[in-house]
């Protein structure tokens, strides 16, 4: 019984924390747009970009299983990827942040990484560097590791 106790302990505290990595963020979408240093937060539930200006938290992006929050103000995640396109994916986000390929689109290797184009978005990864660019909806979401 300890040793079950002592497993869910750990998976608590382990999956309750964030791994933080400083980052700069470029966000648009619609009227909003933001472009400056903040983090890149990630633990087992979600992952957050808090981004500062002048030393105050200006802009918090995050990422759930069931929704998209921006300044705390929240979305239906499928709906709000829908908004942008109805043929993404729904882990829209967590694919860019995860560099990883979107799936039967050709993949283009580069140096330290690779780049996937549609008619309808520009995607580039490097080793550290992600950038997602919707031609049509005017959407911009770049994310740079410092």
């Amino acid at each position: 019984m300890k040793k079950y106790f002592l497993i869910l302990l750990v998976i608590l505290f382990t999956g309750c924390s964030y791994k933080t990595t400083p980052v700069e963020v470029a966000f648009k979408k619609d009227n909003f747009a933001i472009n400056d240093q903040g983090f890149l937060k990630e633990n087992a539930f979600a992952k957050k970009i808090e981004v500062y200006q002048v030393g105050n938290l200006a802009f918090v992006f995050t990422i759930k299983n069931n929704s998209i929050c921006i300044n705390n103000k929240c979305y239906n995640k499928t709906m709000f990827i829908k908004e942008l396109n109805p043929n993404y994916p729904s882990n829209l986000f967590e694919i860019i942040l995860s560099h990883k390929t979107f799936k039967n689109i050709k993949v283009i290797k580069i140096e330290n990484g690779f780049i996937q184009t549609t008619k309808n978005f520009f995607y580039k990864v490097t080793e550290n560097k992600v950038l997602f660019k919707d031609k049509q909806k005017k959407f911009l979401f770049l994310v740079k590791k410092l």
